[in-house]
């Protein structure tokens, strides 16, 4: 399978992914606060939070996996059949050794929990333990991915998915509460394990080492150099992904998380749905790297993000348009907290999109420290503006705070590296996208108008909105898209895709 139909094929799994996930939410969040109550779930949000630093103590070695992995794998058969197992190996190694220290911090996380999440001690203690036990096995889906299994992937979170999904609401039927949240999480977590294990024993077996080698001081250092920055980089996401909720909870009390989160539930899920092409398209852009020319990697990074803009631009739209009446309909008007945060909300989701497809693309580059280093500011000034802006603007100051962190230091510092790798001015990277740009202003203009002017529709005429501006959206945008560079890697899929109909209504016929 081609490079580009991998990461398609990958996408398209990704995406029924997501869409199952936001269109399962929408109901299993009304069921979780029935049955469990108001201020459980909000300990959930936050206690999870919590539970994501831990992925840190990695040291990013897991996330440098898939890009030296596609790297190694770029160098040639030969060169991948030597050097893939004693890189498997060795970064195994330094995993394990890191399972310690996680053991460790898991131990002090239960043990120092606050005296208010005495609820919330049992079912973080199984959390705990699975991931503590599962730690180094969490380098098995990393390796696949390098290697752009991207399909079975796919279809694995979704099995995986449902799967737990139907052994969470199982346990919240028969009233297991939060031990019920537990559950369904450690249930994901032991399947993702053992299928991706599976999987690399039964296909990739040549990619796996005999044993553990020794890993010298020297490559220890390299990698644990380059993971280092990486971690920063990881922290600075999760203080973005997750402060948010952290802040809201110590300043208005851990209820007012539910309203908030639920304000921005359509943002934060469809978020993924863009991020998730950079996410699939990594490993082969790394490939690229080490097999392809210069302008090669300039057309892949352009056609990147003007897609990646091209999706984020359609979810803004129809965000704006609905929101407040999507909300007002899933768990009711009060956990509604407003249109400023909702629009504000959605242009940070976009900006940080934009940013997402520089630092994917500049890591490919090996630029750990300087992602690092970028990311921290970012996220130092963030955290700051948002205690600042919460006290001053209410919920609204956190994306406020996001919005003003990445346009005065993440955005200006990756385009300064693009740049410079690729040869090409700040003007001439910036010109691809012009012509999305002023057709996205109409449209989110028009959105915003109608969500002023008209006040709340039911749930009919809501669905009728949405599909009017995404398909207003997608109209405007076709022929500029199938114009750009972006339109070289559509039109052969969208050629075989019109061929495909075309025979189908010749058999119907």
């Amino acid at each position: 399978m081609s490079r580009s139909k991998r990461v398609l094929s990958g996408l398209t799994l990704n995406y029924t992914y997501q869409g199952l996930l936001m269109l399962v939410g929408l109901w299993l969040t009304p069921f979780l606060l029935r049955h469990i109550g108001k201020h459980d779930v909000g300990l959930w949000v936050v206690g999870t939070q919590v539970v994501g630093y831990l992925t840190l103590l990695d040291v990013g070695i897991l996330g440098l996996t898939p890009r030296e992995v596609a790297a190694t794998t770029g160098r040639g058969e030969e060169e991948k059949r030597k050097a893939l197992p004693k890189l498997v190996g060795q970064l195994s190694t330094i995993l394990f050794f890191q399972t310690l220290v996680v053991a460790l911090a898991a131990i002090l996380t239960w043990t120092f929990m606050p005296a208010s999440w005495l609820p919330f001690r049992g079912p973080i203690g199984i959390i705990l333990a699975t991931f503590t036990a599962l730690f180094p096995a969490r380098i098995f889906q990393a390796i696949l991915e390098g290697l752009q299994e991207l399909t079975y992937i796919g279809r694995l979170q979704i099995a995986i998915w449902a799967t737990s999904t139907v052994v969470t609401v199982g346990m919240v039927e028969q009233g297991y509460g939060l031990y019920a949240l537990a559950g369904g999480w450690a249930c994901t977590q032991i399947m993702t394990a053992v299928s991706a294990a599976s999987r690399l024993w039964l296909r990739h077996r040549d990619a796996i080492p005999r044993s553990l080698p020794h890993v010298s001081r020297e490559t220890w250092f390299h990698y644990m150099n380059r993971g280092f920055w990486l971690t920063f980089s990881q922290i600075t996401q999760t203080l973005l992904g997750g402060f948010d909720v952290i802040v809201i909870g110590k300043l208005y009390g851990v209820e007012m998380v539910v309203p908030y989160a639920c304000t921005v539930k359509l943002t934060q899920v469809l978020t993924n749905q863009p991020a998730a092409l950079m996410h699939v398209a990594m490993p082969g852009l790394n490939e690229l790297r080490t097999s392809g020319s210069r302008d090669q990697i300039l057309r892949a990074i352009t056609a990147l993000t003007q897609a990646m803009l091209l999706f984020s631009g359609l979810i803004g739209c129809v965000i704006v348009a609905v929101n407040q009446n999507f909300v007002t309909w899933w768990v009711g008007p009060s956990y509604f907290s407003g249109l400023p945060l909702t629009v504000l909300a959605v242009v940070s989701m976009m900006l940080r999109h934009w940013n997402a497809t520089g630092t994917y693309s500049i890591f490919c580059y090996g630029y750990e420290r300087y992602i690092a280093i970028t990311m921290t500011m970012d996220g130092c000034l963030s955290g700051i503006l948002y205690l600042v802006f919460t006290k001053w603007f209410g919920m609204a100051g956190i994306p406020l705070a996001a919005i003003l962190s990445v346009c005065l230091i993440a955005l200006p510092r990756n385009l300064r590296v693009l740049k410079k790798e690729t040869g090409v001015p700040i003007t001439g990277l910036l010109r691809p996208l012009w012509p999305w740009f002023w057709r996205f202003a109409v449209i989110l203009s028009a959105a915003l108008l109608l969500n002023i002017s008209v006040g709340v529709l039911s749930i009919w005429a809501t669905g009728l909105v949405a599909a009017t501006f995404g398909g207003a959206y997608l109209a405007v945008m076709y022929r500029p898209s199938l114009d750009s560079v972006l339109g070289t890697y559509l039109m052969p899929r969208l050629e075989a895709l019109g061929r495909r109909i075309s025979w189908v209504g010749a058999v119907a016929r």
